[in-house]
């Protein structure tokens, strides 16, 4: 990542503020009152804590950690159930939508009947609502995070920590007041980064570091209006650090909103499996004659075709999808932007259109292996997985009997 072009501290900080018992920090920007509250998502004395400064302060703009897409979900409750899946896997944005649903669902486990995850957001904007306040949403789109996320790390790194994420969705917590109250320190984001294997130092600068800039220079730009005396933001506590150390500095946010291209390997990879197989059989075909190069064609269709099928029939996938995977995935050897898991899935989506309570119990239908295939919102991604799963074991399987044949 390029670095980030800071400018000289030209502001200075103030004890004055407002009292609280949640983690605090307040600043003047020029002559702007900056009250910046850390909170733990699922604390109902962050939403009191919330409240009180808000009625206290009367800012005139109130600053939430929320990107656009994640406000208008906190607004709208039916935010998810009206969105169209089919819609999603036709766009390729099925990655961030499992990665949202996963985060959703963890923190849904986390809660409690009288608190939901973001009701302190929720809170904040109720009130600049009802008082008639600018409420800005500050924090970096959380697509563009997570490709930044993804474009750092590998394929296996990729691998390893979906998987950790996927875990997390079949462990149901029981969090105490006094661990919530923990998830105000600090350096509670920092000490579970520092549990991950260097090599993903990258991840947790984009998820962490990454943000805390942004969110310090989102929240100082929303000070810059010359008719704002004063600004309240509403931000994890785990935020609080990064914001301190940044606030005072102008951080061009351009270069933490670019997406990471697709790289040399990326590319070559496209045009390498298509040249390996049509080159594969190609040889065959002229050192051993063209029964020899029919026959590993042939492997290639029903290997990969039906091991992908398969794959398709255990996800309990529609007869079509199916029948889709196993006519996909060897032609996707040969053209790669067709993927066995991508197309099944997009069948089924179509075909089995996921209703209003599959989007409501997906917390607690993934608590259950069962779950898995009873709700339509997860079922769609099983039937994206496992047939994609089939058609990548068939691939290897198909080139190492061709390359035993040659050899």
């Amino acid at each position: 990542m390029r670095s980030i072009k800071k400018t000289t501290p030209t502001r200075k900080s103030t004890k004055k503020g407002f009292k609280t018992k949640e983690p605090y920090l307040f600043k003047t920007i020029d002559k702007t009152e900056v009250h910046i509250l850390g909170t733990a998502h699922i604390s109902k004395q962050s939403v009191e804590e919330v409240e009180k400064m808000i009625q206290s302060i009367k800012p005139d703009v109130i600053c939430v950690e929320l990107c656009e897409s994640r406000m208008k979900s906190v607004e709208d409750p039916d935010y998810l159930k009206k969105l169209d899946i089919f819609k999603v896997f036709k766009e390729r944005k099925m990655w961030l939508l499992l990665s949202s649903l996963i985060l959703s669902s963890f923190q849904k486990k986390m809660g409690n009947q009288d608190i939901k995850p973001g009701d302190e957001m929720r809170k904040a904007i109720t009130l600049g609502r009802t008082l008639k306040k600018p409420v800005l949403a500050v924090d970096r789109e959380i697509q563009t995070t997570l490709k930044r996320s993804w474009g750092n790390v590998g394929f296996f790194s990729k691998m390893y920590l979906f998987s950790a994420l996927l875990a997390s969705l079949l462990v149901k917590e029981d969090v105490s007041d006094e661990k919530i109250e923990e998830m105000k320190s600090d350096d509670i984001l920092k000490d579970l980064f520092s549990q991950i294997p260097k090599k993903y130092e990258s991840v947790k600068n984009v998820i962490i570091d990454e943000r805390d800039i942004y969110l310090a220079e989102k929240i100082r730009q929303a000070t810059l209006d010359r008719k704002v005396k004063k600004v309240v933001a509403v931000v994890g506590a785990g935020h609080l650090a990064g914001i301190e150390r940044n606030i005072d500095l102008q951080n061009d946010l351009s270069l933490l909103d670019e997406v990471p291209r697709r790289n040399l390997w990326d590319s070559f990879s496209l045009i390498l499996y298509p040249v390996f197989f049509a080159g594969l059989i190609g040889y065959t075909t002229w050192s051993q004659g063209g029964e020899a190069g029919m026959e590993l064609f042939s492997k290639l269709i029903y290997i990969k075709g039906g091991l992908a099928a398969l794959g398709a029939l255990i996800a309990w996938a529609h007869p079509i999808s199916i029948i889709l995977a196993f006519i996909t995935a060897p032609i996707g050897t040969f053209v790669p932007i067709f993927k066995a898991g991508w197309v099944s899935a997009l069948s089924e989506s179509y075909l089995r259109k996921p209703l209003v309570e599959d989007f409501e119990r997906i917390a607690e239908d993934s608590e259950t292996f069962v779950g898995f295939w009873k709700n339509r919102v997860l079922h769609i991604f099983l039937v994206f997985f496992l047939p994609q799963f089939g058609s990548t074991i068939g691939t290897f399987i198909v080139a190492g009997k061709g390359l035993r044949n040659l050899f």
